[in-house]
């Protein structure tokens, strides 16, 4: 019984948690050399132990393992009505992501004995599992990437980090996606990705050449213009490359500088920088005040670096990019040589 908690044959778990994240960190500080190194991956459901993390959402409790794993809270623990809930969608079309929905309300239950001192309601939120022993992010990544999928409302992403203080949280926000798009979410048939077969045709790249974004000569522009492709390499879309599947979903990168220090929903008046980051876990809540129903799908969260407005590849990235560049160069040569 204790084995199956610290290590669950269905896979995940806290301690491969730890050391998913932990390995991560370590392999990247002795192997990538560069300043700012390539993402890592905090919770990724197209991953098979953040999958079996996810799954076991629908088991009971008393089995759910040493760490709290995937939860929500909403403001009926103040005499709210506000209710959420979350589920594991696995769809054969495309990756498989968490779904967050529920109702928000406004309204207070006075008839409650939880409400007695409360002037205010509306909030519900879910939570990541925990990380053990926190993911020792420290200064050495810039912003929290976040794949998600949004009804358009906006959404607070809430950073629980080590600290003296268990109440502090720092925040940051999700504004939405277009909501002509997120529109229906509950209603919308399963996804589909992009193609992950490439027509040998396309390998073909002539210096040049028009590839639908104007004359090209600098071969490192078209591979920007190219990462669709390269990504469509991958026909497992491998989490490391990050590029959202079609139909809604989204990237939002958000700065570590850019978030708040808070305390109780309410922002403290001396903010301290989000500059050394040990990471513990990772929320989001909706708390806009506006009454109704609510619908948020999240796909993968990672720590990543900027660099002049572009997020740092990893270093199986950069491999990719530079196969990319042999096969230009080895199309240039056979075509010179006609």
């Amino acid at each position: 019984m204790v084995l199956q908690l610290i290590l669950p044959k269905e896979g995940g778990g806290a301690l491969r948690r730890f050391a998913g994240i932990w390995g991560k960190l370590y392999r990247d500080k002795w192997n990538d050399s560069r300043p700012f190194r390539g993402p890592v991956p905090l919770f990724d459901l197209r991953r098979s132990d953040d999958a079996a993390d996810a799954r076991e959402i629908s088991r009971p409790k008393r089995i759910r393992g040493l760490y709290p794993g995937w939860r929500v809270s909403d403001d009926s623990v103040i005499g709210g009505f506000s209710t959420s809930t979350i589920e594991l969608k696995e769809p054969d079309s495309c990756p498989p992501y968490i779904r967050w929905r529920g109702n928000l309300s406004t309204k207070v239950d006075r008839q409650s004995h939880l409400a007695r001192n409360v002037t205010r309601s509306g909030f519900a939120s879910v939570m990541t599992p925990e990380i053990p022993l926190s993911a020792p992010l420290e200064n050495r990544y810039q912003a929290l990437e976040i794949c998600c999928r949004t009804d358009g409302r906006t959404y607070a992403v809430n950073l629980h980090c080590e600290t003296y203080f268990p109440d502090d949280i720092y925040q940051g926000f999700i504004a939405g996606g277009d909501p002509a798009v997120s529109k229906g979410l509950s209603d919308k048939p399963d996804l589909k990705l992009r193609s992950s077969k490439i027509d040998e045709d396309q390998w073909g790249i002539e210096p040049g050449a028009q590839h639908g974004v104007g004359e090209i000569l600098d071969v490192r522009e078209l591979i920007k213009q190219r990462k669709n492709l390269i990504a469509a390499q991958d026909p497992n879309n491998d989490p490391y490359h990050g590029y959202p599947p079609d139909g809604g979903f989204m990237r939002f990168i958000l700065p570590f500088k850019d978030f708040m220090l808070t305390s109780r929903g309410r922002m403290r008046t001396q903010q301290r920088a989000l500059d050394n980051v040990f990471l513990e876990s990772i929320g989001f809540t909706l708390m806009d005040g506006k009454d109704g129903d609510f619908c948020f799908d999240l796909i993968s969260i990672r720590a990543v670096n900027v660099l002049e407005g572009d997020i740092v590849g990893s270093l199986e990235d950069e491999e990719r990019e530079d196969a990319l560049l042999r096969s230009f160069h080895e199309n240039s040569k056979r075509e010179g040589s006609k």
